[in-house]
């Protein structure tokens, strides 16, 4: 039990456990950035040979987006007069686009480890013993033979398998949502959407 003790101290944890953390913390920056390009991107309009950082392109200024961009397409309707006519309708891009705003909102470090050690020996002995008594006798001069043969055998023999097994396992389970927006662009879009422009069409 000391050994395995030992050996997962020998374990660096705190690799193990701030290694997923810190790559959730870099994820969520990384989600933060793709949020102001999405909205740069398709809510602004860029210049031609500005480049993609036109947003932070001078980082001792305030951020310029440049113009909004809009969509405009045209429909037809009944005037006043109940007359069909052709009007033109200009929505902010913003406004009809959903603004992904993602959010790591639950991470679980699952780690696991399995150490085993089995030791086992084997001993076999065997003992036999053979033995034999013959006895001979032919008159009552003759003196009387004996002969006693014993025979011993004793085997033994042992055997020891070592086996280790180590089972390391490291379970990483990330759950991301769809954060709300935030209050400033909120009352950007209810700004913007004051800017929806419903007029007819000119000829």
């Amino acid at each position: 039990m000391s050994r395995a003790v030992g050996e997962l101290r020998q374990i660096p944890f705190e690799q193990l456990i701030g290694g997923p953390m810190k790559a959730a913390i870099e994820a969520q920056a990384l989600a933060a950035q793709s949020t102001i390009e999405f909205i740069h991107k398709v809510g602004f309009k860029q210049p031609v040979g500005t480049g993609d950082d036109l947003l932070f392109a001078d980082t001792e200024q305030d951020a310029d987006a440049g113009d909004l961009r809009n969509v405009t397409f045209s429909y037809e309707k009944k005037d006043e007069n109940e007359d069909p006519q052709t009007f033109k309708l200009t929505v902010p891009l913003l406004t009809i686009t959903p603004v992904p705003y993602i959010r790591i909102d639950e991470m679980t470090i699952d780690f696991k480890a399995k150490l085993t050690d089995t030791v086992v020996r084997k001993t076999n002995s065997s003992f036999s013993l053979d033995s034999t008594v013959s006895g001979k006798f032919s008159s009552f001069w003759s003196p009387v033979k004996i002969s006693w043969r014993v025979s011993a055998a004793y085997k033994t023999s042992s055997s020891t398998a070592a086996s280790q097994k180590r089972e390391y396992s490291l379970d990483v389970h990330v759950r991301a949502v769809q954060d709300e927006m935030p209050a400033g662009l909120s009352k950007i879009l209810d700004i913007l959407e004051d800017a929806i422009k419903d007029e007819p069409a000119t000829t």
